[in-house]
């Protein structure tokens, strides 16, 4: 009888020590789950309202996608109802539209147009996600953690900020490049003797869908140039085919990309002859390079090379293209410049930006400095340099310099300081419990808290930076003050007249050229709309002596201008006086106030048509004042 209890107790033993089921399917497929986790997560916070990175950009790429839609023409870039009146041509190439576009085009003869650009602005996103997890986790593999069940979970929740950018409805072009990226990084460190060629192609995609993300492709090069100047491995294959498929992959997308009309056209700020003369000058020297170093040449002969081609390059560049030489911004008007786009926040450096130091972000900017240090501790160490740790350190102190230096990079610095982070993490945790899950063939430093001493005095010197220099503090456009309730819940008004152009602030004119059936605006928020963007901005400005000339030149029929429906400012009334009589409803008798509804953020003025008679109103104003 005893013996028989041993023997039920020891089986009872052995079940419960069985992984369960789903257990065994989630270390199977970590990616699948983690993958699951994150898109419900984003629809239940898309369902209840909240604003997970979006932007105007996303409203700009709808009505973008809607129109290739329309028009079947992927090199007519001009968009429709965006009139300065000068029109309005975007810098985006459509092969960055061409997920959302393909996706609507399948479900269209089910649910129609617009529905099926929903749904596509919706699940796009949640689709590009999937492979982006995949490549992340092959990076934690890559790096040596022995349990990326654990690790890639972890390193998910602290990286968060950087995936929401797969969010639904976020359309815009980044979360491509965050995929891209991370396939270029999986392949950098893989073994397989065609990573390099698909890499080089996945470049010359990842530049001309933006050149943002250019200074990560230059250390992809220089990890690659590197491999080759001292003799690694496989190093003189890898740069020859990164070179020659960079090479064929610029030309290919020019091709399909531009007009034949426009191969001479100089645009700075989309691809164009100098994007893919510098990439094809770039492909071509580490095509040639190993061909004329030879075998014979040492690594001094072979870093002598590589320099004198990108000189040469670079001066073919400046000689060609010395419009480029300046920023995408130095040909717009100064007015514009100074009045906004110097103001756009992600268009600042941390040192200009105490409301994120020296605020409640503080702890998620120290985490994240913590985290993009950590791989530099280890990597201090001779016996923590392995190939893939050393290509991780490196992006993860890029991806801060940049993020420090311009926060447009901010939302991607997660991607890398959450890896780093779970190494900090696992140096905190003992041995035991699930500390041993996290470890990796890695050496930690010798001190257990010295994987976060570097973030921490960083962090530390931001504070004291901030607590002891005070960036200059420039008037605030009035402008920018109407255009404050872009974040509000937003139900812009049906109905419009035939030919109705609308003069508003940028982001406000953002949410109605976002509108399947919507007046043409003025002006939205993108650079090629500074015509249209310095118009709204004087039309506002209180140095303006007429505003109407404003309306006149941009032939507007309505106003649109977020409305204060409190007790009167005097402040603003003081320092705008135009402006805050259009804010709190008090307009000047040649507008005339459109009704709205009391929850409405906008206040809606008409002008008159072009042949001189009233503009009326939107019908929906005109229903919401016939109610009760």
């Amino acid at each position: 009888m005893v013996q028989r209890n041993t023997s039920m107790s020891t089986g009872a033993n052995r079940a419960a020590a069985q992984p369960s089921v789903l257990l065994r399917l989630y270390t199977s497929s970590p990616v699948l789950f983690c993958f699951c986790a994150m898109a419900i997560l984003m629809i239940v916070l898309w369902s209840l309202g909240f604003q997970l990175n979006n932007d105007a950009d996303d409203l700009l790429k709808l009505h973008e996608i809607r129109t290739l839609l329309e028009t079947g023409n992927i090199f007519d870039r001009t968009l429709p109802g965006i009139v300065q009146p000068e029109p309005y041509v975007s810098h985006w190439p459509w092969i960055v539209d061409l997920p959302y576009a393909a996706f609507a085009r399948l479900f269209a003869p089910f649910a129609g147009v617009e529905p099926a650009l929903m749904l596509a602005s919706f699940a796009v996103p949640l689709l590009l996600l999937a492979p982006a997890l995949y490549f992340y986790n092959r990076l934690l593999i890559a790096i040596g953690f022995a349990y990326p069940a654990v690790a890639l979970p972890l390193a998910l929740i602290f990286a968060a900020r950087s995936f929401f950018e797969f969010a639904p409805g976020r359309i815009d072009y980044h979360n491509l490049q965050i995929l891209l990226l991370l396939a270029a990084l999986v392949l950098m460190m893989s073994q397989n003797r065609f990573s390099a060629f698909v890499n080089g192609l996945l470049a010359a995609l990842a530049i001309a869908v933006s050149a943002e993300f250019a200074p990560f492709y230059a250390l992809v090069m220089a990890v690659y140039a590197f491999d080759w100047i001292f003799d690694r491995e496989g190093g003189e294959n890898r740069i020859a085919g990164f070179g020659l498929a960079l090479t064929a992959g610029a030309i290919g997308l020019f091709a399909a990309i531009v007009p034949p009309s426009a191969y001479t056209t100089v645009r700075c700020d989309t691809y164009s002859p100098p994007h893919v003369t510098a990439l094809a000058a770039a492909g071509l020297s580490f095509a040639v390079a190993p061909l004329l170093a030879g075998r014979r040449g040492g690594w001094p002969m072979r870093t002598a090379i590589l320099p004198v081609f990108a000189a040469a390059s670079a001066a073919v560049l400046v000689l060609l293209f010395p419009q480029c030489l300046a920023s995408p911004y130095a040909s717009i008007d100064a007015y514009v410049r100074d009045n906004m786009i110097n103001r756009i926040l992600q268009e600042l450096s941390l040192f200009r930006r105490p409301d994120v130091v020296l605020s409640a972000g503080f702890l998620s900017m120290a985490l994240l400095f913590i985290g993009a240090l950590a791989p530099a501790v280890i990597c201090a160490r001779p016996k923590g340099r392995s190939r893939p740790l050393v290509i991780l350190t490196l992006f993860s102190l890029l991806s801060l310099a940049l993020a420090i230096g311009y926060v447009r990079y901010y939302r991607y610095l997660p991607i890398f300081s959450g890896i780093g982070l779970v190494f900090a993490l696992a140096s905190l945790l003992p041995n035991a419990g699930l500390g041993r899950y996290l470890k990796s063939p890695v050496p930690a430093a010798s001190h257990r808290y010295a994987l976060i001493l570097p973030g921490l005095v960083l962090s530390g010197a931001m504070v004291l930076y901030h607590l002891s220099v005070k960036p200059a503090q420039a008037v605030v456009p009035a402008a920018e003050l109407a255009d404050g309730c872009y974040y509000s819940p937003f139900e812009p008004e049906h109905g419009w007249p035939s030919g109705a152009v609308v003069l508003s602030p940028p982001l406000i004119g953002a949410h109605f050229i976002a509108l399947a059936e919507g007046p043409k605006v003025v002006t939205i928020p993108n650079h090629p709309s500074a015509k249209g963007i310095e118009r709204s901005y004087r039309f506002l400005d209180p140095a303006t002596a007429d505003p109407r000339a404003i309306l006149d030149a941009s032939k507007a029929t309505h106003v649109a201008i977020c409305a204060w429906r409190g007790p009167p400012l005097p402040g603003l009334e003081a320092a705008y006086p135009f402006a805050a009589g259009l804010i709190e409803g008090h307009p000047p008798t040649w507008l005339r106030e459109c009704p709205t509804k009391a929850s409405s953020p906008l206040r809606i003025y008409s002008y008159r048509n072009a042949d001189g008679s009233d503009a009326v109103c939107p019908t929906s104003t005109l229903a919401a004042q016939a109610r009760p």
